[in-house]
Parts: C-alpha cells; sequence; structure tokens
C-alpha cells in the first residue's frame, strides 16, 4: 500500500460529516400526521351522515324503490336474508348517492367505457339494455304451464307474442365490441314449443323493417306507440282481425321530455324522448276501465297526470295492475284475456275497436283463481304478449295459469 493511498484514506475518515437537516425530516412527518388526520375526519364525516342523514324511500334519478333499513332478527340473520338486505341498504342511502353515481358514469366515460349497469351507450343516443341468456328453468315452467293451459281450454284461441327488444332488433348501434346474443333464435326455439292450439305472432321481420323509425324509446326499453302500433298490425292478420292504419288515430305528443329507465338505471344522459299517444278519430270507439284492485273506474286508457312524474311510460294505462278490465263500444261480442307485462300497456289502445271486453292480468301482481276468471267473464281468446327479457326471467306465469 503506498504512502500516498494511505493519506488520502486518512484525510476521507477525517472529513467532518455533513449533518441531514432535522426540518426536512419534521416537515414530513407533520404532512403525514395531517393526512391521516384528514383522512380520519374525512372517514367520520361519512359514517356520521350515513348514519344520521336523511334516508329516502325512492330515487327520482334511478327511478326505483330504494333498500330501507330492515327489521333485525336472529331467523333472518341465519337464513342470511338481514345481512344482504342491509348491505343493500347501506348502498341505496349512501350520502349523496346520486352525485358519487354521477361521478362514476363520467370517469367510466373518459376511460371510454361504453356499458354501466348492464345498459350499453350505443350510437345514435339509443340505451341498449344488455340481453343476457334466458332462465331457462323459469322458462321450461312457463311454457309447460301455457301448454296445459291450452289443452285445458281448447275451445278457446290463443296467441303468442314475445317482442324483440331494441338489443335484437337495433344490434348495429351497440359500441365495438359489445357482446351480442341472438335474442331471436331462443324466441324461436320457445315458439316451436308450444301447443298446436297457441298461435305465435313473430313481430321480428315487422319491427326490422321499420328500425329506422323511433319504434323504441332511447332512453327506456319499452317500445314506443309506432312500435306497438306495428306490432298490432302483425297480430290483426294472425288474429285475422280488420286491422287499422295510422290514418284511423290522431296521434298526439304528450310529451318531449321523457328521461326513460334504461338512463335512470345507467346514469347515462341521452336525447330526452317523445311521448305520443294514439287517439282513434272514431268517436264510436269508447271505453270505460275498471282498475279491480284500486276500485277506480275512468273513461280512457290514459292517465295524463303520470306525465307531471318522472316515469312518463306510465300514461298507459297509469303503469302495471294486478288486474284491469276495459269495456268497449265495439259489438263484436268477444271478449279477450291478455297475459302481459308492460309492454302490453301502450299495445292495448290498438285492440279495442276489435273486442267488446278486454282483461288484462299482469302474473308479476295477480293471485286470484285464473279459472274463476276465465269461466265468470266467459273469455273467447287468449293472447300473452311480453317483451323477450321479461319472458326469459319471468317466474310468475306459470303459478298463476296453475293456479297455485
Amino acid at each position: 500500500m503506498t504512502e500516498a493511498y494511505k493519506t488520502k484514506n486518512r484525510n476521507i475518515k477525517n472529513r467532518p460529516k455533513k449533518n441531514k437537516p432535522k426540518h426536512k425530516h419534521k416537515l414530513g412527518k407533520k404532512y403525514c400526521i395531517s393526512l391521516s388526520a384528514l383522512f380520519i375526519c374525512y372517514m367520520a364525516f361519512f359514517v356520521v351522515v350515513n348514519t344520521f342523514g336523511e334516508k329516502r324511500s325512492f330515487s327520482e334519478t334511478e327511478n326505483r324503490v330504494l333498500q330501507t333499513k330492515p327489521s333485525f332478527s336472529i331467523e333472518k340473520l341465519l337464513e342470511g336474508r338481514f345481512i344482504s338486505k342491509y348491505e343493500d341498504y347501506k348502498v341505496d342511502q349512501f350520502y349523496n348517492r346520486d352525485f358519487w353515481n354521477d361521478v362514476k358514469v363520467k370517469a367510466d366515460k373518459l376511460l371510454l367505457k361504453k356499458e354501466s349497469n348492464g345498459v350499453y351507450l350505443g350510437k345514435d343516443g339509443y340505451l341498449l339494455d344488455q340481453f343476457d341468456k334466458p332462465n331457462e328453468e323459469n322458462v321450461a315452467k312457463n311454457l309447460e304451464a301455457i301448454n296445459t293451459f291450452a289443452e285445458k281450454y281448447k275451445n278457446v284461441k290463443q296467441y303468442m307474442l314475445i317482442s324483440p327488444t331494441a338489443v335484437n332488433i337495433l344490434g348495429s348501434n351497440l359500441p365495438m365490441a359489445a357482446p351480442a346474443q341472438n335474442q331471436q333464435e331462443y324466441i324461436d326455439n320457445y315458439a316451436q314449443k308450444l301447443d298446436s292450439n297457441i298461435k305465435f305472432v313473430d313481430t321480428y321481420t315487422t319491427l326490422l323493417e321499420h328500425k329506422k323509425e323511433d319504434i323504441f324509446y332511447r332512453s327506456d326499453h319499452h317500445w314506443t306507440s309506432l312500435g306497438a302500433f306495428y306490432s298490432y298490425q302483425k297480430l290483426a292478420d294472425v288474429m285475422d282481425l280488420s286491422k287499422k292504419d295510422s290514418d284511423d288515430y290522431d296521434i298526439e305528443l304528450v310529451s318531449n321530455s321523457f328521461v326513460g329507465a334504461l338512463s335512470s338505471e345507467s346514469g347515462y344522459k341521452t336525447k330526452k324522448d317523445k311521448v305520443k299517444v294514439y287517439i282513434p278519430k272514431d268517436e264510436n270507439d269508447k271505453v270505460v276501465v275498471n282498475y279491480e284492485e284500486e276500485q277506480k273506474k275512468t273513461a280512457t286508457l290514459y292517465e295524463s297526470e303520470k306525465l307531471e312524474e318522472k316515469d312518463k311510460y306510465q300514461v298507459f294505462l297509469g303503469g302495471n295492475h294486478p288486474l284491469v278490465k276495459i269495456n268497449t263500444a265495439s259489438t263484436s261480442g268477444k271478449t279477450l284475456l291478455i297475459f302481459k307485462d308492460s309492454y302490453a300497456n301502450s299495445f292495448v289502445p290498438f285492440l279495442t275497436s276489435h273486442f267488446s271486453k278486454i282483461i288484462l292480468v299482469d302474473p308479476r301482481y295477480y293471485y286470484e283463481d285464473i279459472d274463476e276468471l276465465m269461466k265468470s267473464e266467459n273469455v273467447d281468446e287468449v293472447l300473452y304478449l311480453y317483451n323477450a327479457n321479461t319472458f326469459f326471467s319471468d317466474s310468475t306465469l306459470a303459478p298463476v295459469l296453475n293456479n297455485e
């Protein structure tokens, strides 16, 4: 080892050490403490407001009933019902829920995401409800019950209309790479399983021919009155009715500010929809509508006060009801019974000139004896009228038909 190297090494060892600034360490510690305190205050704030804040039973923005605080019992806890409902309650009642939902949707848009809560943001402002595979167990039970019902009432003409939804007819409007299953294959398959006494009304081709027209709402899952009208004309051909043309109606715009269920579910904002109603020009086409459970009677199929509410589709028959009986001025002497979902609400106005009485049963809310209804009303014809999504998931039709 040379003398020069030893000297250099001694100089390095003897060099005074530089002290690290103590103020930087203190600033870093203060920053961490402040950040932790801020986080604790933030969490405490949300605990307080979520515990003592005002609770809502209905969301106008989402257009649905919100989960309220469930009652506690040991039985519910052991079965798991309490925990499930309590989780839903905490989510539904989260402070300023609408604001956070809006933030989520805007963030998704920045990330170029085109789907929210099972709703696709499609072309031309269309919101398209995602189509899921049918619940085969429920469908099988419904088809079996329908066929058994057809055998039981062989002398009653029976028809089925399962309408394709917008995702089937307007599939080209789906965003790129959106998974799209062929809804129509399922509809065709189930139609082939029907009893020979039931005539199936295939509206797919009819709606497809008019897909460039406003046959579905942009913000809602229902067909428009125009879509219902085209489907009615196809039904009239199958039922051998003297169908009416659009010239037989005064078409009135009753709202241009409809924001439907798909917009509420997804949070997507799109062009507001127009709601139109078809008023028959024939002054003899009068009705008396009896809402049986509500014990209410009116002389119109339209509830104009519903136009002041968010869900303006309820202008048709005021929404869904367990049992509605409509007496008309038709001299046909025939009674039609319709098992239905909400698609039928805007469809019924086109049938009033063809039947003296129309009875609407919504199996989701109906618990009475269906055989007694068939006999007491002397039903001549039966129509099953659903949209595909509802029919493919429904679990209420079979119990009604089977009188369970």
